[in-house]
């Protein structure tokens, strides 16, 4: 199947039973997935954050437990995150997979093994504040560059992503580029030509449901509920009824009830 992602003319995700979410996975968090027997172990993420090539690792250990547990506490803009599923442990439980971006064709998900990601003990409060999340997919991104990584899972979505793919995305976003929408969150498609998000809550509290129009082609609805993930992430939820600045002719009506918002379109 050709790579799903914004290069393709239908940047819609499509439908991907991959492993199930087992107890104990993050909803905040990343999944770095490795082929059987590429996990690397606690002893090869100590000599990555060495910074013995001369840069500046993404990150210290700040608490290393014996390494049979395989684990360990990272420190990175003042910010912890648990980093498991280290050899020799087991992987780590892995993620809900339902949509893939940017493969040109997608691995067996449940013959990859995770190394887990997720925002430490003292933050896990504040686990979905922007500037927790950014740093989180800025050390998932660091690592997935320089690691064996077959791909990357973003929890809070169901997403799957090629390593590079992601790691372009995220970087281009921390960087002041757009929001990753295409990964940290997913867009889907109603049989209706409606789009919903999801993930966006992560960042938000807010789902949303864009109304389709009349002869538009997906791609280009796809792009219209790109605009409007992006401007929820820059700008905050969405609580009053009102256009969307930056999409011009849609209408937003927050719901009354649960954490959904109607986009309409004006005539």
């Amino acid at each position: 199947m050709s790579g799903a992602g914004v290069e393709t003319d239908d940047p819609v995700s499509f439908d991907f039973r991959g492993a199930e979410r087992r107890p104990g996975s993050s909803v905040t968090g990343v999944s770095l997935l490795f082929s059987a027997g590429k996990r690397p172990s606690v002893e090869d993420i100590e000599r990555l954050l060495g910074g013995g090539d001369g840069s500046a690792p993404a990150a210290r250990i700040t608490h290393k437990p014996p390494r049979e547990q395989g684990w360990l506490e990272l420190l990175s803009s003042g910010l912890t995150f648990d980093l498991s599923g280290l050899a020799p442990a087991n992987p780590a439980s892995g993620a809900e997979i339902r949509h893939a971006y940017g493969f040109d064709a997608v691995p067996e998900m449940g013959a990859l093994e995770a190394v887990e990601i997720v925002p430490g003990g003292h933050i896990a409060g504040g686990s979905t504040m922007l500037p927790v999340v950014r740093t989180l997919a800025g050390l998932a991104a660091d690592l997935a560059l320089q690691l064996p990584v077959s791909a990357v899972a973003w929890h809070s979505a169901g997403t799957v992503m090629a390593p590079g793919y992601y790691a372009r995305m995220v970087m281009n976003w921390l960087g002041g580029g757009a929001f990753p929408v295409l990964g940290l969150t997913a867009l889907v498609p109603a049989e209706d030509g409606s789009i919903a998000s999801q993930g966006l809550a992560a960042f938000s509290g807010q789902e949303f449901q864009l109304e389709a129009a009349e002869g538009e082609r997906r791609a280009d609805t796809v792009k219209l509920a790109i605009r409007v993930v992006d401007h929820i992430v820059r700008h905050g939820p969405l609580t009053t009824p009102g256009p969307i600045d930056g999409a011009p002719g849609l209408f937003a009506e927050p719901s009354q009830v649960g954490k959904v918002v109607w986009i309409w379109r004006q005539n």
